[in-house]
């Protein structure tokens, strides 16, 4: 029997969740880039603006990532 984690079907389903994430994301630093009126250089506002998305994003899953089974196996083989 085929590695179902091997088919293009798998293959496609991550893809389509990676594009969601992304689309997501852009969509938070979006949001939060209109909340923000800066002095700052664009490019320097963008830059803080990404960072604080990322550890929102970050921090709002990291209870999900440690509460999961995998991550809890992960931590066992490690200690």
């Amino acid at each position: 029997m085929a590695n179902p984690s091997n088919s293009p079907e798998t293959a496609a389903i991550e893809a389509a969740y990676r594009a969601h994430v992304e689309l997501l994301f852009k969509s938070l630093v979006t949001n939060l880039g209109d909340q923000v009126v800066s002095h700052q250089s664009d490019q320097q506002s963008l830059d803080n603006i990404a960072k604080r998305a990322k550890r929102l994003a970050l921090n709002a899953v990291t209870p999900a990532l440690a509460a999961s089974p995998a991550a809890s196996r992960r931590r066992k083989r490690k200690e």
